[in-house]
């Protein structure tokens, strides 16, 4: 998590630094801590001096400010085109705006608009500075901490829109490297800036070509200028005091170093010097209607996930109740087939239960069908199946022995169950179908 930011002004003469701490999300200026002599032949070696006294951590962002006069500006104006159309119209023919060979130069592109029209403000730096100074960087071990280049006059525009007394547009002043620089602080955004001559003459005519008219031009001076050199055109307020960005003052005046820092505050700079083309935050790309989408799809896939979660704890619990019964059934399984067998033995006895409370013994029905048979009629075989006798005879009648069996109240009824055949002495041969009456002590009719 960002909890630090370290601000250092890369000038030819100067090296400033400011660090700014994070404190209940809100960004306040820190004593910076000791550093020994950074003496070096160049700029860049004291830098990496400086960074090298540095240790490097998680959570720190490192934002270095170049003066005026280490990069190039040029302002473009483009009638009837959009700002998406204007900036990418310079992207595509650069190097016809940049007046070094495109591959000696890091550039960038801001489009903004003035007066109803679309202008395109770009800034480039040469390629060995920039160089040179990812080199340092990467050789200290603060490469993922380094977060831009950028010019430092962007830097005091982001401070000064911290502020909280401040009217848009307006302009400041600050000393860079023996220089002073004028800024153009736009209604929304940086707009640029100009060397001022050591003497502050010519602003007269300077400022109207800006769109500023001197004595109605709200502008702030950054740090202490030398006698001769503010321009008595304007009205200048010291932007600590008279715009509530004291918080970052607190513990020592205005330096470049905290421009520079102020550039770790906004999530997405104008202007930073890097190899590749930059993209904007995703958050800082959509925008209301997008936002509002993304709540929706935002709170469907929440309930659609509240859903779905639940529903996978009924899935894992069916699971686990299924699993649970497969293994009750298979403990079950012997228990189910001596269970099976129980019953078949319970249904054979109840079988012979109502066998012997529904049917007269064998005796009876044997001595019944013995002493009602005629004398001249004999029976080969019978059999006796489900209360049903069936009797295979021969001789005598079969009229008069059926009608002797129809006598007995042992038989219910008494019927042919085949055709009266006879043999060859003439002897008749039929079989008779025998109804038991159901045994008195069974209650049943």
């Amino acid at each position: 998590m960002l909890s630090e930011i370290v601000g250092i002004f890369l000038g030819e003469q100067q090296l400033h630094y400011a660090f700014l701490k994070r404190e209940l999300n809100k960004w306040s200026r820190i004593q910076a801590p000791f550093f020994s002599d950074m003496s070096g032949r160049t700029s860049v070696e004291r830098l990496g001096s400086l960074l090298g006294q540095l240790k490097p951590q998680r959570g720190r962002r490192i934002c270095i400010g170049l003066p005026r006069n280490r990069y190039y500006l040029r302002d473009l104006k483009f009638t009837g085109l959009s700002l998406e159309e204007a900036e990418s119209a310079v992207r595509l023919s650069i190097s016809s705006h940049v007046h070094l060979p495109l591959e000696e130069v890091y550039f960038d592109c801001w489009p903004y608009e003035k007066n109803g029209h679309s202008h395109v403000l770009v800034a480039y730096a040469k390629r060995g500075l920039i160089d040179s100074i990812f080199e340092q960087v990467e050789r200290t071990g603060h490469k993922k901490s380094l977060y831009c280049i950028s010019p430092s006059g962007l830097g005091s525009d982001i401070l000064l829109r911290r502020g909280t007394d401040v009217s848009f547009p307006c302009l400041s002043l600050q000393e860079e490297d023996g220089q002073v620089v004028l800024n153009v602080h736009g209604r929304d955004s940086w707009q640029g800036c100009h060397v001022v001559k050591q003497d502050g003459k010519g602003l007269s005519d300077f400022l109207p070509r800006l769109g500023f008219l001197p004595g109605q031009t709200e502008a702030f001076i950054f740090g202490s200028l030398a006698d001769g050199v503010l321009p008595s055109e304007l009205e200048l307020k010291d932007p600590c005091t008279d715009s509530g960005i004291s918080s970052f003052c607190a513990q020592g005046d205005w330096n470049l170093g905290l421009s520079a820092a102020a550039l770790g505050t906004s999530a997405f700079p104008q202007f930073a010097f890097q190899e590749k083309p930059r993209k904007k935050p995703l958050r800082l790309r959509i925008n209301a209607i997008q936002m509002v989408l993304f709540a929706a799809l935002a709170l469907l896939v929440l309930v659609s996930g509240t859903r779905f979660y639940h529903l996978m704890k009924v899935s894992r619990t069916y699971h686990r109740n299924e699993a649970a019964i497969k293994e009750l059934e298979g403990r079950f399984a012997p228990l189910r087939a001596k269970l099976e067998k129980l019953q078949a033995l319970k249904g054979l006895e109840q079988d012979m239960l109502d066998f012997l409370h529904e049917r007269p013994s064998l005796l009876e029905v044997f001595k019944e069908l013995a002493e009602k048979t005629p004398t001249d009629a004999w029976i080969k075989y019978f059999t006796f199946k489900n209360n049903v006798l069936k009797v295979s005879a021969e001789g005598g009648s079969a009229v008069s022995t059926m009608e002797a069996w129809r006598k007995s109240p042992l038989f219910v009824s008494v019927k042919l169950a085949s055709p009266v055949t006879k043999d060859r002495q003439g002897r008749e041969r039929y079989t008779v179908e025998l109804r038991v009456r159901p045994h008195p002590q069974s209650g049943r009719q």
